[in-house]
């Protein structure tokens, strides 16, 4: 003889078919969003670093040339995974020119994307780095 569930229980047949997918759907999203914010502060980390490395090849090396302070920015950039081409970088000598002890400006703009955009709803965003010294 088929042994019979309480009655509170045939009520609630499939209840967990149900809600598991929903809970592993929730916990992905969650997972991949702490993914990204991860992402995006490293993101701005490497761009900090960059910036400030530009600056120190400006102030120590360059002797007023910006091509070889951006190219040294770039390549910082890219060592960490990062699209280079989507980034700007705008090297400056606000006092007119690199001669000690005038400053060196470096800002890099980055169009930061999102490397999961197909699995949760992230902008495009719009990131930052700026850097100043004195050349000595």
């Amino acid at each position: 003889m088929p042994r019979r569930l309480p009655a509170a229980w045939r009520d609630q047949r499939g209840q967990a078919l149900l809600e598991t997918p929903f809970t592993f759907i929730i916990i992905f999203m969650v997972v991949f969003w702490v993914f990204e914010l991860g992402w995006l502060m490293y993101t701005y980390s490497v761009l900090t670093d960059a910036a400030y490395e530009g600056i120190r090849h400006a102030a120590v090396r360059s002797g007023g040339d910006s091509t070889g302070t951006q190219t040294t920015v770039r390549t910082f950039a890219a060592a960490s995974l990062h699209n280079v081409s989507a980034m700007t970088v705008s090297v400056t000598f606000p006092d007119g020119d690199a001669t000690p002890p005038n400053r060196v400006r470096v800002a890099i703009t980055y169009t930061y994307v999102p490397y999961l955009p197909n699995y949760i709803f992230a902008p495009t965003l719009h990131t930052y780095a700026e850097g100043r010294m004195v050349v000595q």
